[in-house]
């Protein structure tokens, strides 16, 4: 067993995660990794975590959403510019909140610019994740929060932060897209997903939470909750995650997979394969998207200590940051391993995927632990990155 290896059977023994999947690989087909390390779950008598074990995605799944809506404009069934309020009127008809008065009552205006489907995939149309945004949370409280949080209606209808295409926010951007598919095919995202992504690369087992197999309910991982910042781990309830009740597809959130078949995904993006996308349309894909506002957005948040510890994986200060279609842009070229065009995204468990096609280079690491962000999961993060990179510089000879 390598160092490499002795150390995630070390982070497991510490409690760092039950248990974690990694796996990487290089266009030339001489890097190709895939382990696992650890347990589903926390306890003595908790099964083997191994290659083909569900995890929850979380915010996995806005590639897999990304990857269809580019698949619609392809077709020529939709396009980056276009409005996209009549297929999301919930959302359409949501004014903006800049704050609350002296009198604590909200302070809205109405939207002048449009929803465009760009700024949907890029999270630049003002839409933010409530529970993150203190003043998005306090507006839904003095509304009256639902009961149930298990359709886009109760989950995410709110008012937005800023004009779309004039600022950078994380949230449900994603989620809303996956709408706008659902009305324009007339099926739901799994049925979708089902036909155009997951049957040409021979994938069946990634589902949306109101999908799920009951063997697959049965062999997923328990996410693990760590209690305070240096604390144990444990089991958290299935009653207690984000998806519980979900009652449709949540195109943001709302996968779970085994990532032996999610890593397909990844591989047909770095070979550029054309089984999910044209090159044309992975050439987009990989291309930044923000506008000039919301790129000074963007850079201005991954420089906001408080924002960025809630992202899993590294953004150092010094790199240029977009969003193509699908996750965050390396878009400079002094980023110490990943070279200019490189696309990342994570998922809340602490999951984290990267494909660089100039280094040639795809990698996934999965484990399942809250909260996201996690300090001790986010340094075996950077450790199986640096790794993945150096092997692929061995395997080719030159230096990445």
């Amino acid at each position: 067993m390598s160092s490499f290896e002795q150390k995630f059977e070390q982070a497991v023994k510490d409690g760092v995660f039950s248990g974690a999947i990694l796996m990487a690989k290089d266009k030339s087909g001489k890097l190709d990794y895939a382990k696992s390390f650890g347990t589903r779950s926390m306890g003595e008598n908790a099964k083997p975590l191994d290659l083909n074990t569900p995890l929850f995605l979380a915010s996995m799944t806005k590639l897999l959403t990304s990857i269809a809506c580019m698949q619609l404009i392809e077709r020529g069934l939709i396009s980056l510019d276009t409005d996209v309020s009549s297929f999301i009127p919930d959302l359409a008809a949501q004014p903006i909140l800049h704050g609350f008065d002296d009198n604590d009552k909200p302070i809205l205006s109405d939207r002048k610019k449009p929803i465009l489907f760009v700024h949907l995939l890029t999270h630049s149309a003002g839409t933010a994740y409530d529970k993150m945004v203190p003043v998005l949370e306090k507006y839904r409280d003095q509304q009256g929060q639902p009961e149930d949080r298990a359709t886009m209606t109760t989950k995410c209808v709110y008012p937005l932060l800023f004009e779309p295409g004039t600022y950078w926010s994380y949230g449900t951007g994603i989620d809303w897209a996956g709408k706008v598919l659902e009305e324009l095919t007339s099926q739901t995202l799994q049925a979708y997903m089902d036909d155009n992504i997951f049957a040409p690369l021979g994938v069946d087992r990634i589902k949306f939470t109101p999908f799920l197999t009951e063997e697959m309910k049965k062999e997923k991982a328990t996410i693990g909750l760590r209690i305070g910042e240096e604390g144990n781990l444990i089991n958290l309830p299935d009653t207690k995650n984000i998806d519980y009740g979900d009652a449709e597809c949540f195109g943001g959130h709302g996968g779970y997979a085994d990532l032996s078949q999610y890593f397909k995904i990844l591989e047909s993006l770095l070979a550029d394969d054309e089984k999910l996308l044209s090159k044309e349309s992975t050439k987009i894909m990989f291309s930044p998207q923000l506008t000039e506002q919301a790129r000074k957005g963007i850079n201005q948040v991954f420089r906001m200590p408080e924002v960025v510890s809630l992202f899993v994986g590294s953004f150092p200060k010094e790199v240029e940051y977009d969003w193509g279609v699908g996750g965050v842009l390396i878009d400079s070229d002094d980023a110490a391993q990943r070279k200019r065009g490189t696309m990342i995204w994570s998922g809340m468990p602490n999951l984290f995927w990267f494909v660089d096609r100039e280094a040639g280079v795809c990698g996934l690491f999965g484990t399942q632990v809250f909260p996201p962000g996690d300090k001790k999961v986010g340094e075996m993060i950077n450790l199986f990155e640096k790794e993945m990179y150096d092997r692929a510089a061995g395997a080719s000879g030159a230096k990445l």
